[in-house]
Protein backbone atom coordinates (compact mmCIF):
# COMPACT_ATOMS: atom_id res chain seq x y z
CA UNK A 1 0.00 0.00 0.00
CA UNK A 2 2.53 2.31 0.73
CA UNK A 3 4.37 1.59 -2.41
CA UNK A 4 1.11 2.45 -4.74
CA UNK A 5 1.13 5.53 -2.31
CA UNK A 6 4.53 6.51 -3.98
CA UNK A 7 4.29 5.14 -7.17
CA UNK A 8 1.16 7.72 -6.97
CA UNK A 9 2.78 10.39 -5.87
CA UNK A 10 5.91 10.33 -8.46
CA UNK A 11 3.68 9.93 -11.49
CA UNK A 12 1.29 12.75 -10.81
CA UNK A 13 4.28 14.76 -10.32
CA UNK A 14 5.03 14.91 -13.88
CA UNK A 15 2.14 16.69 -14.56
CA UNK A 16 3.00 19.52 -12.46
CA UNK A 17 4.49 23.19 -13.42
CA UNK A 18 7.96 23.01 -12.86
CA UNK A 19 10.18 26.03 -10.51
CA UNK A 20 13.45 26.51 -11.20
CA UNK A 21 15.12 29.15 -8.27
CA UNK A 22 18.07 31.17 -9.74
CA UNK A 23 20.06 32.79 -7.45
CA UNK A 24 22.28 35.59 -8.64
CA UNK A 25 24.71 36.12 -5.66
CA UNK A 26 25.43 39.49 -4.19
CA UNK A 27 22.62 41.34 -6.43
CA UNK A 28 21.35 43.98 -4.51
CA UNK A 29 17.78 45.87 -5.27
CA UNK A 30 18.67 48.98 -6.59
CA UNK A 31 20.76 47.54 -8.90
CA UNK A 32 18.03 47.34 -11.25
CA UNK A 33 18.47 51.15 -11.52
CA UNK A 34 21.81 51.45 -12.74
CA UNK A 35 22.03 50.07 -16.29
CA UNK A 36 18.97 49.22 -18.66
CA UNK A 37 18.12 45.43 -18.12
CA UNK A 38 15.60 44.54 -20.79
CA UNK A 39 15.40 40.75 -19.81
CA UNK A 40 14.62 41.45 -15.88
CA UNK A 41 12.03 44.34 -16.89
CA UNK A 42 10.39 41.61 -19.10
CA UNK A 43 10.04 38.94 -15.99
CA UNK A 44 8.84 41.49 -13.79
CA UNK A 45 6.26 43.18 -15.97
CA UNK A 46 5.01 39.49 -16.49
CA UNK A 47 5.42 38.66 -12.92
CA UNK A 48 5.49 39.43 -9.27
CA UNK A 49 8.54 41.68 -7.70
CA UNK A 50 9.08 42.63 -4.19
CA UNK A 51 10.03 45.84 -2.87
CA UNK A 52 13.21 43.48 -1.33
CA UNK A 53 13.91 40.72 0.20
CA UNK A 54 15.72 40.18 3.87
CA UNK A 55 18.21 37.88 4.41
CA UNK A 56 19.18 36.03 7.35
CA UNK A 57 22.10 37.15 9.80
CA UNK A 58 25.12 37.00 8.93
CA UNK A 59 24.31 38.21 5.18
CA UNK A 60 26.81 35.60 3.76
CA UNK A 61 26.52 33.36 1.23
CA UNK A 62 26.25 29.92 2.48
CA UNK A 63 24.33 30.81 5.79
CA UNK A 64 21.35 32.79 2.95
CA UNK A 65 21.52 29.61 0.43
CA UNK A 66 20.73 27.30 2.85
CA UNK A 67 18.30 29.24 4.57
CA UNK A 68 16.35 29.93 1.62
CA UNK A 69 15.96 26.12 0.33
CA UNK A 70 15.34 25.00 3.81
CA UNK A 71 12.80 28.04 5.14
CA UNK A 72 14.70 27.63 8.12
CA UNK A 73 16.90 30.41 10.09
CA UNK A 74 20.93 29.58 10.89
CA UNK A 75 20.08 28.37 14.44
CA UNK A 76 17.88 25.99 13.42
CA UNK A 77 19.97 24.70 10.27
CA UNK A 78 23.37 24.90 11.38
CA UNK A 79 25.18 26.53 8.46
CA UNK A 80 25.98 29.82 10.60
CA UNK A 81 28.78 31.08 8.44
CA UNK A 82 31.23 30.41 5.95
CA UNK A 83 33.41 29.15 8.31
CA UNK A 84 32.43 27.16 11.40
CA UNK A 85 33.83 25.48 14.00
CA UNK A 86 31.82 22.49 15.52
CA UNK A 87 33.05 21.92 18.83
CA UNK A 88 31.50 18.36 19.93
CA UNK A 89 33.70 17.24 16.60
CA UNK A 90 37.14 19.50 16.73
CA UNK A 91 36.48 20.08 13.12
CA UNK A 92 36.17 23.71 10.69
CA UNK A 93 33.84 23.81 8.09
CA UNK A 94 35.38 26.50 5.54
CA UNK A 95 34.95 27.02 2.03
CA UNK A 96 38.79 25.79 1.21
CA UNK A 97 37.48 22.81 3.11
CA UNK A 98 35.93 20.65 0.56
CA UNK A 99 36.54 17.26 2.26
CA UNK A 100 34.23 18.99 5.32
CA UNK A 101 32.01 20.78 2.84
CA UNK A 102 30.56 17.73 1.15
CA UNK A 103 29.76 15.91 3.93
CA UNK A 104 26.22 16.20 4.85
CA UNK A 105 26.58 15.85 8.77
CA UNK A 106 26.79 20.20 8.40
CA UNK A 107 23.56 20.55 6.55
CA UNK A 108 20.92 20.25 9.08
CA UNK A 109 16.67 20.59 8.90
CA UNK A 110 15.68 19.26 4.85
CA UNK A 111 16.40 20.67 1.93
CA UNK A 112 13.62 21.09 -0.68
CA UNK A 113 15.78 18.77 -3.13
CA UNK A 114 15.31 16.21 -0.01
CA UNK A 115 11.76 17.15 0.19
CA UNK A 116 10.26 16.68 -2.64
CA UNK A 117 12.66 13.63 -3.62
CA UNK A 118 11.29 11.70 -0.81
CA UNK A 119 8.05 12.79 -2.01
CA UNK A 120 8.33 11.36 -5.45
CA UNK A 121 8.84 14.47 -7.22
CA UNK A 122 12.63 14.48 -8.92
CA UNK A 123 15.08 17.75 -8.58
CA UNK A 124 18.38 18.54 -10.19
CA UNK A 125 20.94 21.34 -9.27
CA UNK A 126 23.52 23.64 -11.54
CA UNK A 127 25.34 24.49 -7.85
CA UNK A 128 23.71 25.44 -4.66
CA UNK A 129 25.16 25.19 -1.26
CA UNK A 130 24.40 21.81 0.34
CA UNK A 131 23.68 20.05 -3.06
CA UNK A 132 27.02 18.37 -3.04
CA UNK A 133 26.00 16.91 0.30
CA UNK A 134 23.94 13.44 1.05
CA UNK A 135 21.71 15.02 3.17
CA UNK A 136 19.53 12.59 5.43
CA UNK A 137 20.55 9.84 2.81
CA UNK A 138 19.36 11.65 -0.53
CA UNK A 139 20.88 14.23 -3.18
CA UNK A 140 19.19 15.34 -6.02
CA UNK A 141 18.46 13.33 -9.02
CA UNK A 142 20.85 15.21 -11.06
CA UNK A 143 23.93 17.52 -9.25
CA UNK A 144 27.18 18.74 -10.24
CA UNK A 145 30.48 19.49 -8.14
CA UNK A 146 30.94 23.38 -8.14
CA UNK A 147 32.89 25.41 -10.73
CA UNK A 148 32.63 28.68 -10.89
CA UNK A 149 34.69 28.79 -14.46
CA UNK A 150 31.79 26.89 -15.87
CA UNK A 151 30.24 29.85 -18.49
CA UNK A 152 26.81 30.96 -17.57
CA UNK A 153 25.33 29.46 -21.04
CA UNK A 154 26.06 25.86 -20.29
CA UNK A 155 24.78 26.56 -17.08
CA UNK A 156 21.51 27.25 -18.60
CA UNK A 157 21.72 24.99 -21.71
CA UNK A 158 22.55 22.02 -18.82
CA UNK A 159 19.23 23.18 -17.08
CA UNK A 160 17.25 22.96 -20.36
CA UNK A 161 18.63 19.58 -21.00
CA UNK A 162 16.94 18.31 -18.07
CA UNK A 163 13.52 20.04 -18.09
CA UNK A 164 13.37 18.97 -21.77
CA UNK A 165 13.62 15.06 -20.84
CA UNK A 166 10.84 12.45 -21.42
CA UNK A 167 10.98 10.30 -18.65
CA UNK A 168 10.00 10.54 -15.10
CA UNK A 169 13.45 11.79 -13.99
CA UNK A 170 12.24 14.80 -15.70
CA UNK A 171 13.31 17.23 -12.60
CA UNK A 172 10.03 19.42 -11.51
CA UNK A 173 12.65 21.28 -8.86
CA UNK A 174 15.71 23.11 -10.42
CA UNK A 175 18.54 25.36 -8.82
CA UNK A 176 20.44 27.38 -10.81
CA UNK A 177 22.96 29.59 -9.11
CA UNK A 178 25.43 32.78 -10.78
CA UNK A 179 28.06 34.17 -8.88
CA UNK A 180 29.93 36.53 -11.53
CA UNK A 181 28.00 39.40 -9.85
CA UNK A 182 29.08 38.58 -6.03
CA UNK A 183 32.91 38.78 -7.46
CA UNK A 184 33.15 41.80 -9.27
CA UNK A 185 31.17 43.72 -6.23
CA UNK A 186 34.20 42.31 -3.93
CA UNK A 187 37.03 42.71 -6.40
CA UNK A 188 35.79 46.26 -7.57
CA UNK A 189 33.31 47.70 -5.29
CA UNK A 190 29.80 47.87 -5.44
CA UNK A 191 29.76 51.39 -7.14
CA UNK A 192 32.21 50.15 -9.77
CA UNK A 193 31.89 50.33 -13.64
CA UNK A 194 32.94 46.64 -13.39
CA UNK A 195 29.40 45.73 -11.52
CA UNK A 196 27.61 47.87 -13.63
CA UNK A 197 28.82 45.87 -16.79
CA UNK A 198 27.84 42.29 -14.57
CA UNK A 199 24.64 43.78 -14.23
CA UNK A 200 24.24 43.76 -18.43
CA UNK A 201 25.91 40.73 -18.36
CA UNK A 202 23.79 39.02 -16.06
CA UNK A 203 20.97 40.09 -17.65
CA UNK A 204 21.47 39.25 -21.36
CA UNK A 205 22.41 35.67 -19.27
CA UNK A 206 18.86 35.99 -17.99
CA UNK A 207 17.72 36.58 -21.47
CA UNK A 208 19.01 33.65 -23.00
CA UNK A 209 17.31 31.51 -20.32
CA UNK A 210 14.41 32.82 -20.96
CA UNK A 211 14.89 32.62 -24.98
CA UNK A 212 15.87 28.99 -24.49
CA UNK A 213 12.72 28.21 -22.06
CA UNK A 214 10.73 29.91 -25.31
CA UNK A 215 12.27 27.67 -27.84
CA UNK A 216 11.55 24.33 -26.59
CA UNK A 217 8.09 25.65 -25.39
CA UNK A 218 8.89 25.43 -21.63
CA UNK A 219 7.74 29.32 -20.36
CA UNK A 220 3.71 27.66 -19.99
CA UNK A 221 4.90 24.67 -17.93
CA UNK A 222 7.83 26.43 -15.60
CA UNK A 223 7.77 28.81 -13.20
CA UNK A 224 11.27 31.47 -12.31
CA UNK A 225 11.86 32.42 -8.99
CA UNK A 226 14.55 34.65 -8.80
CA UNK A 227 17.02 35.87 -5.61
CA UNK A 228 19.48 36.96 -4.44
CA UNK A 229 21.63 36.11 -1.18
CA UNK A 230 22.81 39.46 0.24
CA UNK A 231 23.37 42.54 -0.92
CA UNK A 232 27.10 44.29 -0.95
CA UNK A 233 28.32 47.01 0.47
CA UNK A 234 31.95 49.35 0.67
CA UNK A 235 34.36 48.83 3.87
CA UNK A 236 36.21 51.70 4.76
CA UNK A 237 39.95 51.74 4.88
CA UNK A 238 39.23 54.40 7.75
CA UNK A 239 37.31 52.11 9.99
CA UNK A 240 39.02 49.64 10.60
CA UNK A 241 39.00 47.24 14.27
CA UNK A 242 42.37 45.80 14.83
CA UNK A 243 41.81 42.82 17.11
CA UNK A 244 45.04 42.40 18.18
CA UNK A 245 45.33 46.64 19.20
CA UNK A 246 42.46 45.04 22.14
CA UNK A 247 43.28 41.85 23.29
CA UNK A 248 46.48 39.20 22.68
CA UNK A 249 45.26 37.00 19.56
CA UNK A 250 46.98 33.95 21.69
CA UNK A 251 43.78 33.72 24.00
CA UNK A 252 41.48 33.23 21.26
CA UNK A 253 40.46 31.32 18.33
CA UNK A 254 38.46 33.91 15.65
CA UNK A 255 36.94 31.30 13.29
CA UNK A 256 35.96 34.19 11.39
CA UNK A 257 36.56 38.08 10.64
CA UNK A 258 35.54 40.78 8.74
CA UNK A 259 32.07 42.54 8.97
CA UNK A 260 31.68 39.69 11.86
CA UNK A 261 33.96 38.31 14.21
CA UNK A 262 33.46 34.44 15.94
CA UNK A 263 35.63 34.48 18.90
CA UNK A 264 35.95 31.17 20.88
CA UNK A 265 38.12 32.05 23.96
CA UNK A 266 40.89 29.77 25.37
CA UNK A 267 39.61 28.44 28.68
CA UNK A 268 39.57 30.75 31.49
CA UNK A 269 39.27 33.53 29.10
CA UNK A 270 36.20 34.45 28.51
CA UNK A 271 35.46 37.30 30.90
CA UNK A 272 38.77 39.27 30.26
CA UNK A 273 38.41 38.90 26.84
CA UNK A 274 35.16 39.79 26.79
CA UNK A 275 35.63 42.99 29.09
CA UNK A 276 38.48 44.42 26.83
CA UNK A 277 36.49 44.52 23.77
CA UNK A 278 33.66 46.16 25.52
CA UNK A 279 35.57 48.65 27.02
CA UNK A 280 37.14 49.44 23.36
CA UNK A 281 33.63 49.26 21.69
CA UNK A 282 33.35 51.74 18.75
CA UNK A 283 32.35 50.67 15.29
CA UNK A 284 31.04 47.50 16.59
CA UNK A 285 28.99 45.94 18.97
CA UNK A 286 30.38 42.76 21.00
CA UNK A 287 28.12 40.16 22.68
CA UNK A 288 27.87 37.24 24.94
CA UNK A 289 26.29 34.24 22.59
CA UNK A 290 23.36 34.26 25.35
CA UNK A 291 22.86 38.06 24.91
CA UNK A 292 22.47 37.85 20.79
CA UNK A 293 19.60 39.82 19.68
CA UNK A 294 16.90 37.81 19.37
CA UNK A 295 16.54 39.13 15.25
CA UNK A 296 19.88 37.29 14.33
CA UNK A 297 18.76 33.92 15.09
CA UNK A 298 22.02 32.54 15.34
CA UNK A 299 22.25 32.08 19.37
CA UNK A 300 21.25 28.38 19.91
CA UNK A 301 23.18 26.49 18.28
CA UNK A 302 26.73 24.55 19.52
CA UNK A 303 28.77 26.23 16.66
CA UNK A 304 27.97 29.68 17.58
CA UNK A 305 31.24 30.92 19.70
CA UNK A 306 31.13 31.82 23.22
CA UNK A 307 31.96 36.25 22.13
CA UNK A 308 30.49 37.86 18.21
CA UNK A 309 31.45 40.99 17.36
CA UNK A 310 29.46 42.38 14.95
CA UNK A 311 31.06 45.60 12.92
CA UNK A 312 28.77 48.57 12.10
CA UNK A 313 28.79 49.03 8.32
CA UNK A 314 31.01 50.20 7.32
CA UNK A 315 33.57 49.16 9.59
CA UNK A 316 35.41 45.98 9.43
CA UNK A 317 37.27 43.73 11.98
CA UNK A 318 40.60 42.33 11.16
CA UNK A 319 44.02 41.95 12.18
CA UNK A 320 47.30 44.56 11.26
CA UNK A 321 49.03 41.78 10.05
CA UNK A 322 46.56 40.67 7.68
CA UNK A 323 45.66 44.67 6.73
CA UNK A 324 49.28 45.25 6.01
CA UNK A 325 49.50 42.29 3.52
CA UNK A 326 45.96 42.26 1.76
CA UNK A 327 44.17 45.42 2.81
CA UNK A 328 40.38 44.81 2.93
CA UNK A 329 38.02 44.01 -0.25
CA UNK A 330 36.51 46.85 -2.18
CA UNK A 331 33.22 45.22 -1.47
CA UNK A 332 32.13 43.12 1.18
CA UNK A 333 28.87 41.59 2.83
CA UNK A 334 27.90 39.95 6.00
CA UNK A 335 26.72 43.17 8.23
CA UNK A 336 23.29 43.55 10.13
CA UNK A 337 20.62 41.79 7.89
CA UNK A 338 18.59 44.64 8.36
CA UNK A 339 20.91 47.34 6.71
CA UNK A 340 19.63 48.27 3.63
CA UNK A 341 22.55 47.59 1.43
CA UNK A 342 22.38 43.79 2.32
CA UNK A 343 19.06 43.42 1.04
CA UNK A 344 18.45 41.02 -1.54
CA UNK A 345 16.02 40.82 -4.94
CA UNK A 346 12.75 38.76 -5.49
CA UNK A 347 11.41 37.91 -8.50
CA UNK A 348 8.96 35.39 -9.91
CA UNK A 349 7.34 34.80 -12.99
CA UNK A 350 5.61 31.92 -14.52
CA UNK A 351 1.99 30.02 -14.59
CA UNK A 352 1.65 30.13 -10.59
CA UNK A 353 2.36 33.37 -10.10
CA UNK A 354 0.32 36.28 -10.40
CA UNK A 355 1.24 39.49 -13.55
CA UNK A 356 2.54 42.60 -12.80
CA UNK A 357 2.66 42.51 -9.46
CA UNK A 358 4.54 44.51 -6.57
CA UNK A 359 4.17 43.45 -3.35
CA UNK A 360 6.23 44.58 -0.17
CA UNK A 361 9.20 42.66 1.43
CA UNK A 362 9.37 39.57 3.26
CA UNK A 363 12.08 37.55 4.63
CA UNK A 364 13.74 35.23 2.80
CA UNK A 365 12.90 31.77 5.28
CA UNK A 366 9.18 31.73 3.28
CA UNK A 367 10.39 30.72 0.18
CA UNK A 368 10.87 27.27 1.29
CA UNK A 369 6.80 26.98 2.33
CA UNK A 370 6.33 29.29 -1.25
CA UNK A 371 7.98 26.46 -3.51
CA UNK A 372 6.16 23.65 -1.83
CA UNK A 373 3.14 24.54 -2.10
CA UNK A 374 3.61 25.34 -6.20
CA UNK A 375 4.89 21.83 -6.01
CA UNK A 376 2.11 20.60 -4.02
CA UNK A 377 4.76 18.92 -1.41
CA UNK A 378 4.74 18.70 2.20
CA UNK A 379 6.97 20.76 3.85
CA UNK A 380 9.21 19.44 6.71
CA UNK A 381 8.96 21.63 10.24
CA UNK A 382 10.79 25.54 9.30
CA UNK A 383 10.60 28.73 10.39
CA UNK A 384 8.67 30.32 6.98
CA UNK A 385 4.83 30.31 6.89
CA UNK A 386 2.95 30.48 3.57
CA UNK A 387 0.55 33.03 5.16
CA UNK A 388 3.67 35.93 4.28
CA UNK A 389 3.82 34.80 0.52
CA UNK A 390 0.29 33.43 -0.47
CA UNK A 391 -0.49 36.68 -1.76
CA UNK A 392 2.07 36.24 -4.92
CA UNK A 393 0.58 33.15 -6.43
CA UNK A 394 -2.91 32.70 -8.18
CA UNK A 395 -5.82 30.77 -6.61
CA UNK A 396 -6.08 27.13 -7.41
CA UNK A 397 -10.15 27.23 -7.40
Amino acid sequence: MVLLLVMTTALSAQERNAVVLVSIDGFRPDYFERTETPNFDRLINEGVKAEYLIPVFPTLTFTNHYSIVTGLYPENHGILSNTMYDPEWDVTFSLGNREELVKGRWYEGEPLWVTAENQGVRTASMFWVGSEAEIGGVRPTRWNDYDGRLPHEQRIDSVITWLTLEDESRPHFVTLYFSRLDSQGHRYGPDSDEVTEAISDMDRDLGYLLSELDRNGLRESTNLVIVSDHGMAAPSDDKVVFLDDIIDLDDVRVVGWGPVAMIRPEEGKKEAVYNLLKEAEEGYRVYYRGDLPDAYRIGNHRRTPEIIMVADLPWSITSRSFFERRGLLAGNHGWDHREPKMRTIFIAQGPDFHEGKKVGPFELVHIYELICHILELEPAPNDGTLKEVEHLIRSRD
